[in-house]
């Protein structure tokens, strides 16, 4: 094993580590000592891996975007055979139901994208964050309907921000109460409401 992978192994395990105190205790709760003892490694150790506290917060929020890019890309990738309608519902559904699995992961990330905001410094990773989701959800609109052979109605960036910025608003009400049956019928509502638009379905 080289020491370049051995270092590229060992910061993955820092981070791992620190997703797990951070969904476990909350931003304010979680200091480099706690996330130190839960790598097993001291504290020299994780400053030379990521150098302070915001440098790992930042290396965790862009892990946790490219596990949403990873299920988005997956989803798409095994739907786009399923016709259009079923295609756009699967991938959809498939995030979705990453996040019923794992809601803490969901309100650990929602706290890292405050605290990007909060400092001047660090502003960009949060826009850059929604950039890249939009982006993910894009190219996953793109290939489903190159699949389908069939056009969408309005560009496939407007309607990847539509689509995130509707699943966004049924993340923050479903961690807020858990309520999971309410939930999966406002997603669907949210699907349909997806189709419609990208079909070019007049408005009332």
């Amino acid at each position: 094993m080289t020491k370049t992978a051995t270092v590229s192994e060992r910061r993955a395990e820092i981070i791992t580590a620190a997703i797990r105190v951070l969904a476990r205790d909350g931003i304010a709760a979680t200091t480099t000592r706690k996330i130190a003892t839960e790598a097993r490694v001291n504290q020299a150790m994780l400053g030379y891996y990521f150098g302070s506290k915001d440098d790992l917060l930042f290396a965790v929020l862009q892990a946790m975007m490219q596990t949403t890019r990873e299920i988005v890309q997956t989803a798409a990738a095994v739907s786009a055979d399923s016709g259009l309608r079923s295609a756009i519902a699967e991938s959809i559904t498939a995030f979705w139901t990453h996040v019923e699995r794992a809601p803490e992961l969901e309100v650990m990330q929602y706290e890292l994208t405050l605290y990007a905001l909060r400092h001047p410094d660090s502003a960009w990773l949060a826009k850059q964050q929604y950039d890249g989701y939009c982006s993910v959800v894009e190219t996953a609109f793109q290939e489903i309907y190159t699949a389908a052979g069939q056009a969408c109605a309005i560009p496939f960036a407007e309607l990847a921000r539509f689509t995130v910025g509707g699943i966004d608003g049924l993340i923050l009400q479903y961690i807020s109460d858990r309520d999971t049956a309410r939930a999966r019928r406002d997603l669907t509502n949210l699907i349909n409401a997806v189709i419609a638009l990208a079909e070019g379905a007049p408005s009332a």
